[in-house]
């Protein structure tokens, strides 16, 4: 539909209306009953004014969530330098909100301010990025500002740039306008003093907040949307192209059943979640691992057998995810050796969660500390990726003061019995010990052998279901670096074959 068809059908909808209006008003004047009726306006109007201020004068116009689920620890500290710019939004005026240089402008600051975080000390922090990568990122920002502003911005698809730029300057002509009406209003009818002071205590104010808002809100949004992705770019997750990232941003959100009718974009592969099983030898690392995959696949015995990291699939109903757990080689509660320690950091450099397996029964927790901050140590020299969460797993429950006794369930989160006093304690001073350095402790036992099973289908799976979110997102970012890494010699490869066919196809004789 046209332009002038639109205001056509806009017309002929309002036209009755105001009809019926007019005449509707010229009536009750002449019939006098207009004096006991105009009142309703600047009554209406004041209290509107009254309730402006009393709850605040800020319009909340609707803006898409971010997810930031995905981001490390880095990329959360270069969001506040987007933060700080954003606040400075006091400072700006109509006239700069109106202004495209100065948003070319804000945004090659900003993307200074974020490379430089990313890159300290290089002389050009922007240099180091693709073209592909800058490209991408600006495709992203200028799709995700047009469907908002389609969205959310009424008759947006009619706004010209000179009728945006108009904007920032209509309270001015709007009213010189106004006052000449309200003048010879008042002129001739005294009473309308009131109407006009309702108007200037309430209308005008909101006029001007919404004009306030409207741009704000879009400069607001506009630093919010080009801060984040400026992120992702420095970050290294667009090197791919802005296709893939937004591809793996559906799989982040579980959407796999998006694939069009037609077939061009097929629904992605279900997430692959890696978890890592780490702790010392003799602490039920196999023997948990086959309470949660119920049955006995990962050797078990006395003596220590998971030389070399073992995989298992872990088949969880409901879950689009594919659950992968690594078995890993235990270390000797005097502390790992170099190739212990290394063969953890691999099998942990692929995981998006961490199982740290304890022996309830044994206070020594010194090898599992050095472990934990090798690996923390580790995450800081990669800020790319992000640290997967660490669920504490307090194993051989079953031996923890009184010994003889197994009667579960044990309602350790409210003790009574000293079985649930003693798991209790143990998982207070399992939490007193590690800190931050662990997302959760889980009290179990996973004696399949003497029927002793307990804590893992009532508080590990949980527990595990609870992370898969920060799981799927660091499962992701590493797929946003891995892959394309893995195949940019294949890439190039294809690319140099598609421009030499290309090429044959010009200069072939006709």
């Amino acid at each position: 539909m046209s332009r002038w068809q639109l205001i056509v059908l806009s017309v002929l909808w309002l036209l009755p209306i105001a009809v019926l209006v007019g005449f509707g008003a010229w009536s009750l004047y002449e019939s006098g009953r207009w004096f006991w009726l105009w009142w309703t306006l600047p009554v209406c109007w004041g209290l509107c004014g009254w309730l402006w201020r009393r709850w605040g004068r800020q319009v909340s116009i609707p803006v898409p969530e971010l997810d930031q689920t995905h981001w490390t620890p880095r990329d959360q500290a270069a969001w506040e330098i987007v933060a700080a710019e954003q606040r400075r939004i006091d400072e700006l005026t109509a006239e700069q909100l109106i202004d495209p240089q100065f948003y070319v402008r804000i945004t090659q600051e900003l993307a200074q301010k974020i490379a430089a975080h990313y890159h300290p000390g290089a002389r050009d922090p922007v240099g180091s990025l693709s073209v592909v990568e800058i490209l991408a990122a600006i495709d992203l920002i200028t799709e995700d500002m047009e469907d908002w502003f389609l969205r959310y911005v009424p008759g947006s698809h009619l706004i010209t740039v000179a009728q945006w730029r108009l904007l920032s300057k209509a309270p001015r002509w709007w009213n010189t306008a106004v006052n000449a009406g309200w003048v010879v209003s008042i002129a001739v009818n005294p009473l309308n003093l009131g109407r006009f002071l309702a108007s200037k205590l309430a209308v005008e104010p909101l006029t001007r907040l919404v004009q306030q808002n409207l741009l704000g809100t879009f400069y607001a949004l506009y630093l919010r949307q080009a801060g984040h992705y400026l992120i992702e770019l420095n970050s290294g997750r667009l090197k791919g192209g802005s296709k893939r990232y937004r591809e793996v941003m559906r799989r982040l959100h579980g959407d796999v059943h998006s694939g069009t009718a037609s077939g061009e974009s097929p629904p992605p592969e279900p997430v692959t979640i890696t978890i890592a099983v780490i702790g010392q030898v003799k602490a039920g690392k196999s023997s948990l691992i086959n309470g949660l995959l119920g049955g006995q696949q990962a050797a078990v015995d006395i003596l220590p057998t998971t030389h070399a990291v073992q995989r298992y699939q872990l088949d969880w109903p409901d879950r689009s995810e594919t659950l992968v757990l690594l078995d890993t080689p235990g270390y000797s509660d005097a502390g790992a050796t170099e190739a212990q320690r290394r063969e953890t950091r691999a099998a942990v450099r692929q995981a998006d969660v961490v199982l740290l397996v304890l022996d309830a029964r044994s206070p020594a927790r010194d090898a599992d500390l050095a472990v934990l901050d090798d690996l923390q140590h580790w995450f800081q020299q990669q800020p790319q990726f992000k640290p997967p969460a660490v669920i504490a797993v307090l194993n051989k429950v079953d031996g923890l003061s009184p010994v003889l006794e197994w009667s579960p369930p044990y309602d350790w989160r409210q003790p009574v019995r000293p079985k649930e006093q003693a798991i209790a304690g143990a998982v207070a001073y399992t939490r007193e010990v590690f800190g931050a350095r662990i997302a959760n402790v889980v009290p179990t036992c996973a004696d399949l052998a003497h029927g002793r099973v307990f804590g893992i289908t009532e508080f590990l799976m949980p527990a595990i279901a609870d992370t898969l979110a920060s799981a799927r997102a660091a499962a992701l970012v590493r797929s946003l670096h891995g892959t394309f890494d893995h195949n940019q010699l294949r890439h190039m490869v294809d690319q140099v074959l598609a421009a030499g066919k290309k090429l044959t196809e010009v200069l072939r004789p006709p």
